[in-house]
């Protein structure tokens, strides 16, 4: 007896398996008549291309190529070497300490001088333009501190200093006018009669014609060359050379003042002496200004 299969024989068992298997499974041979004539043939699916990955030596090949391409093509390249901002860095702050040191030893340099090794002069620094200064202070010529600067200041004070010791008076501290603040050289004072040359104030009780101005407000409170304390009733008189505390009478229209040297100056071209206000007051030069007096001592 024979019997006739219109189906293949796993499809009776085909929902015995699994569903992820049955899914899966791939029929190896033509489909049945009857689900070729319910469902329409698929297109066979296509393979896609298999890419590989280029190897190492491969891949240096075309960056090379590709860098090559570039250089020939004339677009510019980015450059291989940068410098590294940490090391720019690193170069300025070796640079400063460096500019740092070489000040502080210039500077101590600077300071190992002793007054008399050198000769001083605008503008100079150190530890012998100090001493200068100091001597110059506690002498009243200088009326600011110490600063180890020789500067404006420092130079008309030596100039003073020369003038009252009858030296040349240029400003500039040599080893003659270092000597004489060493020394402690006394102020000059002539006394021989001039024949009214600046700076002179007469002598040997000679009465003279000599211009006079005054000062005195705006400076009251501070301290003359001489120790003195400016006020509008100190009797007094500034000269450039003549010893603090000498006397000088002055006489103008029938007015007499006898005034004592107080202070430093007068330092106008052409003027003798410089009163203060308590004396030019008396005098009766007070809204004169300028006068020409006779002046003895």
């Amino acid at each position: 007896m024979s019997t006739e299969i219109s189906s293949p024989w796993w499809s009776e068992v085909e929902h015995l398996r699994p569903q992820a298997e049955s899914s899966s499974f791939v029929v190896a041979q033509a489909p049945s008549k009857r689900a070729s004539a319910a469902q329409p043939a698929r297109e066979p699916s296509k393979r896609l291309p298999v890419v590989r990955r280029p190897g190492a030596p491969k891949a240096r090949a075309l960056v090379e190529q590709r860098r090559s391409r570039a250089s020939h093509s004339g677009a510019p390249r980015t450059p291989l070497t940068i410098r590294r901002p940490d090391r720019i860095a690193a170069w300025a702050v070796l640079l400063g300490l460096v500019l740092v040191l070489t000040a502080a030893a210039s500077a101590g340099a600077s300071s190992v001088h002793k007054l008399g090794d050198r000769t001083l002069k605008a503008p100079m620094n150190g530890h012998d333009v100090r001493a200068l200064q100091a001597k110059l202070h506690h002498l009243h010529l200088l009326s600011v501190p110490p600063t180890g600067h020789f500067g404006s200041l420092t130079y008309v004070a030596v100039r003073r200093f020369q003038h009252s010791r009858c030296m040349t008076t240029d400003g500039i501290a040599g080893p003659a006018t270092i000597s004489a603040l060493k020394a402690g050289k006394r102020a000059c004072s002539s006394k021989k009669p001039s024949g009214g040359g600046r700076g002179n104030g007469g002598g040997g009780g000679a009465t003279r014609s000599r211009v006079v101005t005054w000062y005195g407000p705006g400076w009251y409170g501070r301290r003359t060359a001489c120790g003195n304390t400016l006020t509008s009733t100190l009797m007094g008189v500034a000269h450039k050379t003549l010893p603090c505390g000498t006397v000088v009478y002055f006489s103008f229209r029938g007015h007499t003042v006898k005034t004592k040297v107080v202070d430093r100056g007068p330092y106008a071209a052409g003027v003798h002496y410089d009163l203060t206000w308590a004396a030019a007051r008396k005098l009766g030069v007070i809204s004169i200004g300028r006068a020409t007096v006779r002046a003895s001592r």
